[in-house]
């Protein structure tokens, strides 16, 4: 019998539970288990399989909040760094160009009275090795990564929208905070 012990899989459980009840949880994490030890292939079956599950059970308000509760948690080191530097900066765009100059992965840039976080890759250990597209609801837990940093980071609340995506056929990620 498989197991399910990987930790993408555990979140997603715990959020299924939170959000909608046990029984779903159950009945969504048994129909592909998924172990630490599984390879690309099988962590990107499990993906589109629980895409599929998600937009087969539940409305899109409730995708969201499952998968972006979800997410891996942004590293405390890194964001109390960025954090540090927004502390110091004038503005928004001293903010971004201080930012875009640690080359952390990702780019920052102003528009429209938010920010535009951009990722040139996709850096989700589950999907990044295979060369497929995915659904957009995979997609939604860089959505709670991408909010958990920043609402650390600016002390408010903030909206947070996938504008593009790797994993959906697009050049790059890019999510917009609000």
């Amino acid at each position: 019998m498989s197991k399910t012990d990987n930790p993408h899989a555990m979140r997603l459980y715990d959020s299924l539970v939170k959000h909608t009840d046990e029984q779903t949880a159950q009945k969504i994490a048994n129909k592909i288990p998924l172990s630490k030890s599984a390879d690309i292939n099988k962590k990107f079956a499990w993906a589109e399989s629980i895409c599929a599950d998600l937009q087969n059970e539940f409305d899109d308000d409730t995708i969201k909040k499952v998968r972006m509760d979800c997410a891996c948690g942004p590293e405390m080191g890194k964001i109390n760094k960025i954090k540090k530097l927004y502390q110091a900066s004038g503005d928004a765009n001293e903010f971004v160009s201080k930012m875009n100059g640690l080359h952390q992965g990702f780019t920052l840039e102003v528009a429209d009275n938010a920010l535009l976080l951009i990722y040139p890759a996709c850096y989700c250990s589950c999907v990044k090795r295979v060369d497929k597209d995915l659904s957009e609801v995979w997609c939604y837990c860089t959505l709670g990564y991408s909010k958990k940093m920043f609402e650390h980071i600016l002390e408010r609340k903030v909206e947070v929208k996938l504008l593009e995506s790797v994993k959906t056929g697009g050049n790059k990620c890019v999510i917009k905070v609000i």
